[in-house]
């Protein structure tokens, strides 16, 4: 299995699709936090190098288009070529899933990385290399007035963790979300077309971001997958505990959304007849 998921990387790393993806991720995150470093450049005080991913993480219109990013990479999965029936030759199905889904995971990690760093490397011209919050970013967490420069960070509290801590959690739930949302984009493509597939998936992308949009208070934010992945619509040392959920329960909603996908995955390939449809129009 470990050997289907590098030759799955190695085929994507060698697909422009791979390039595109991380361009669109990374641009969007730049565009994003550019009121930031406009802001910070602004009333001259330098910003913590971590804070444009925290920023990132707490802008759910920005966070739900580089999410396109995700989807396009893995778009093709399961059948990235015709020599998948070559491959189920050799292995068991078991082991072939178990393949495709670490793929899956690590394209993830490698996407939000890639955009994490792209952010840091953006700031990196008035920002310092440090485990503190900048006051910039203190002064849009208390509300302060951001004149022109359009920045908005009303979460103080976030600033309860530390950076670290924030980019930390931040990148982990991005992750489990697109995980979650490629594991589903697997099973409809497995059920449908690969066109039908990224339709079905994009809209249900898209019914989680209206359910934050529709419903402006926080405490519906829990009944959305994306609201799940979102920083700043998680209780942060207690505060906010009745209304927000915690860090460790949206870990479990999408550890247990991962584990019914998986299964659901199986079933459904251990009826696919791969010797008929893999490599071939469906």
């Amino acid at each position: 299995m470990f050997k289907i998921c590098r030759h799955q990387l190695r085929m994507a790393c060698g697909s422009p699709r791979f390039y595109i993806a991380l361009f669109l991720g990374c641009a969007i995150h730049i565009v994003g936090i550019m009121p930031l470093l406009e802001y910070g450049s602004g009333i001259g005080r330098p910003l913590c190098i971590l804070e444009g991913f925290v920023y990132f993480c707490c802008e759910r219109y920005t966070t739900s288009a580089v999410f396109l990013g995700i989807v396009f990479l893995v778009s093709d999965i399961p059948f990235s070529s015709e020599n998948e029936t070559y491959t189920l030759l050799r292995v068991s199905r078991k082991k072939w899933l178990a393949g495709k889904v670490m793929y899956l995971f690590g394209a993830c990690v490698l996407f939000y990385t890639v955009v994490f760093l792209s952010g840091t490397a953006f700031l990196s011209g008035n920002a310092y290399a440090g485990n503190f919050w900048s006051e910039p970013f203190y002064y849009l967490s208390q509300g302060m007035d951001a004149g022109d420069y359009s920045a908005y960070f009303p979460y103080p509290h976030i600033l309860m963790l530390s950076p670290l801590q924030a980019v930390l959690i931040g990148f982990s739930l991005d992750v489990a979300y697109a995980f979650v949302m490629s594991l589903f984009l697997f099973f409809c493509n497995l059920k449908l077309s690969r066109n039908l597939g990224y339709a079905a998936t994009m809209l249900l992308h898209a019914v989680f971001y209206l359910i934050l949009s529709v419903f402006q208070s926080r405490y519906y934010a829990r009944y959305s997958l994306l609201g799940n992945s979102m920083l700043m619509y998680h209780s942060v040392h207690g505060q906010y505990g009745e209304l927000l959920p915690p860090f460790w329960q949206s870990f479990i909603v999408f550890g247990g959304a991962a584990v019914i996908l998986i299964l659901m995955i199986f079933k459904g390939i251990r009826r696919y007849d791969f010797r008929i449809t893999v490599g071939t129009r469906q």
